[in-house]
């Protein structure tokens, strides 16, 4: 996810305390993105993925539709980056396959109210 985070044009990577530590930015608004990893059963995919996959509209329905509940170890993961004003967000489903943490969705990005939407579920 990190490679599609950083082609983007509204985020940036700033150095803090002297360049020894780095953080990443949502630059139309200068907040925070928090990267964030959550485990969930199998049975969460088709929920996860449907708001993945939904714009417009379809957005609202299918965060209206979706229950799923975190589970410490499961092999479905989770990447969620989301500013810390909730203006933007960025979600990618993992699934664990031979040993490793293989993407199964593609990187989907959020902004302004559908990113609100996307964070009320995750966070």
């Amino acid at each position: 996810m990190s490679a599609e985070l950083l082609s983007r044009n509204d985020l940036r990577i700033e150095s803090t305390l002297l360049g020894l530590s780095k953080k990443l930015v949502y630059t139309p608004t200068g907040a925070t993105v928090n990267v964030k990893k959550y485990n969930y059963n199998p049975e969460a995919v088709a929920h996860l993925q449907r708001i993945i996959d939904s714009d417009g509209q379809r957005l609202s329905a299918a965060v209206k539709a979706c229950h799923v509940e975190r589970s410490e170890i499961g092999n479905i993961e989770l990447d969620a980056c989301i500013s810390t004003d909730k203006q933007f967000a960025a979600l990618q489903l993992l699934q664990f396959i031979d040993y490793t943490y293989q993407p199964i969705s593609k990187v989907a990005f959020f902004v302004g109210e559908q990113a609100q939407l996307v964070s009320s579920v995750i966070n």
